[in-house]
């Protein structure tokens, strides 16, 4: 009777081990990919939805230039931009504050934002701001200037747009007259 209870206590022992066995075994073969491997691929994979996205939001900003014959040219940061009138004054750069007047439009003619009715603008220049468009534009003009930009999403407020009149992920359209530049506010 012992020797029995042994050999059930040694069969039921050895049915675990095979059992933890044949379970990381199968573990062992399904075994997920090393994080930095899966960050890569994710990686890879949003960057090119994001080149598509781009490449679409070129193409419709293309289209309405086309449509409108607006002569714009186009920054290596994607900044669609046109100095449209030219002024005399003192040309811009970093750390000086620009103050303009603006108006802020989205592609279908929505009017969101104009300085009619909030008021001029002032930007301090070479910051990194949320509309990195806007501060690039801003730095090639002169006091005096009249210039249109066409911010692409990355260069404006991107995905989540501004929490106010402009949606997620919107192109929007300055026209601005850098009316002075100061050293502050």
């Amino acid at each position: 009777m012992k020797m029995i209870k042994i050999l059930i206590g040694i069969l039921a022992y050895s049915l675990i081990l095979v059992g933890c066995n044949n379970e990381q075994s199968n573990n062992s073969t399904e075994k997920p990919l090393p994080y930095s491997i899966v960050k890569k691929e994710y990686e890879k994979e949003l960057l090119e939805w994001n080149k598509e996205i781009v490449e679409i939001d070129y193409t419709v900003i293309d289209k309405f230039i086309e449509r409108r014959k607006w002569d714009m040219e186009i920054s290596g940061t994607g900044l669609y931009y046109q100095i449209y009138k030219t002024g005399n004054g003192e040309k811009s750069k970093d750390g000086k504050i620009a103050e303009f007047t603006y108006t802020v439009m989205l592609l279908n003619g929505d009017l969101l934002y104009s300085s009619d009715k909030t008021g001029n603008k002032f930007l301090h220049l070479g910051h990194n701001q949320q509309e990195s468009g806007l501060n690039e534009g801003l730095m090639m003009m002169r006091v005096g200037d009249k210039a249109r930009f066409i911010l692409p999403p990355h260069l404006a407020f991107g995905v989540p747009g501004d929490g106010n009149l402009i949606p997620p992920y919107s192109i929007i359209v300055y026209d601005v007259e850098l009316v002075s530049l100061n050293d502050k506010k």
